[in-house]
């Protein structure tokens, strides 16, 4: 499936509109959140129905189950789940599954629209609304933060590398 999400920043304005494949694994879809507002790596975690499923520290898995993907959580349209970074400050999100289909007719993943930039250094809510609120504050570019998130990709590209990397054993075959 294919899912649009609107993932807020708790206690302000600022949001984006993002379209990701849910094919793609917890951590890789956790750090596409992330790019959207272009934190830097920290430790992600999913919160579904106050279950928190870690996802990763900066798009790298920490145990093999974040690699499961993001279909797995069994959204549907209209739910709400939360997400959580840490940088190293933890900076709460509120998302809203807007969409799931087979296919979105749209470039995966893309940042539709969205309101706000981040300030440079501290990253609180209270920070993030101020700055919101200053006259310092440009407008958006979706096509830089587009950019970002197609650089990273739609989907991780070598699983095997990442589960090992999170501590499962590498598969090892021998032909007789």
């Amino acid at each position: 499936m294919q899912y649009l999400l609107k993932i807020t920043i708790k206690n302000t304005p600022v949001w984006r509109l993002i379209a990701v494949d849910g094919s793609a694994d917890l951590c890789f879809v956790a750090e596409l959140i992330a790019k959207s507002f272009d934190y830097r790596p920290g430790k992600r975690c999913f919160i579904v129905q106050d279950h928190r499923i870690t996802a990763g520290n900066g798009g790298e898995p920490t145990v093999p189950a974040e690699l499961k993907a993001f279909d797995s959580l069994g959204l549907k349209q209209g739910d709400f789940l939360s997400f959580e970074v840490s940088l190293p400050e933890k900076l709460d999100h509120s998302i809203e599954v807007m969409k799931v289909e087979d296919h979105l007719y749209c470039l995966m993943p893309s940042c539709l629209v969205g309101v706000g930039l981040l300030p440079k250094g501290e990253l609180s809510a209270g920070a993030i609304a101020d700055y919101y609120d200053s006259e310092d504050n440009p407008g958006l570019d979706l096509k830089e933060v587009t950019n970002r998130l197609r650089a990273y990709g739609s989907k991780r590209s070598d699983v095997s590398k990442s589960m090992v990397a999170a501590g499962a054993e590498p598969l090892k075959f021998s032909l007789q």
